[in-house]
């Protein structure tokens, strides 16, 4: 989660630079409030994708970790059911001795 975070971050940041170096090669060409709401506008786009990436690599990690703790949860009531099951057959042993 942490990595592609990071990449996205990493991603927003060179797009950002290019856009900088964009601004100021045409920055005479251009007015200002122009270039102002251009960054505006790719910034809020990449902050909108970050956090649905963000939501869905945290919808994902809480599934896995239910999914393993439900796992787990079985497997501690199959174990308890085996040594339930040993207890009784090693007490029905020991009966008609």
């Amino acid at each position: 989660m942490f990595t592609s975070n990071a990449k996205k971050s990493v991603q927003a940041s060179v797009l950002f630079g290019a856009l900088m170096a964009s601004v100021a090669a045409h920055a005479e060409a251009a007015p200002v409030s122009d270039v102002v709401s251009a960054i505006e506008q790719t910034l809020s786009t990449q902050a909108q994708e970050l956090l649905v990436n963000t939501k869905r690599e945290l919808v994902l990690s809480l599934q896995t970790q239910l999914a393993e703790s439900i796992y787990d949860f079985n497997s501690q009531l199959t174990l308890s059911a085996d040594n339930q099951g040993e207890s009784v057959t090693s007490g029905e042993y020991s009966a008609n001795k």
